[in-house]
């Protein structure tokens, strides 16, 4: 088993929108999509082993949506957690690393 096969198995997909792109001009911000369960020692490890950056600071949020079928009757929640990943200055991560 590759230990960065295994790492990446923790990152459902980056999040792209107009804000993240935004963010990640101004303040060298990227956004990840992880699972509900994980915290920020186990987001800032996995990044530090699969992209080899420094991190400054480490921002998570989570994401609730529901979705409903036709009839109302059967309601589900899926939740997932939003990184907010601030990098120092001089770091870079390529995202097609991912792949």
């Amino acid at each position: 088993m590759n230990n960065k096969n295994y790492f990446l198995d923790f990152i459902k997909k980056p999040y792209f929108s107009k804000k993240t792109f935004f963010l990640s001009k101004k303040n060298n911000t990227l956004v990840f999509k992880f699972n509900s369960n994980i915290n920020k020692l186990n987001i800032s490890y996995i990044i530090k082993k699969i992209f080899n950056v420094k991190i400054k600071k480490i921002r998570t949020l989570l994401v609730k949506e529901i979705i409903k079928s036709k009839n109302n009757k059967n309601k589900r929640i899926k939740i997932w957690k939003k990184a907010y990943i601030i990098l120092k200055k001089d770091q870079n991560i390529n995202i097609n690393k991912l792949n």
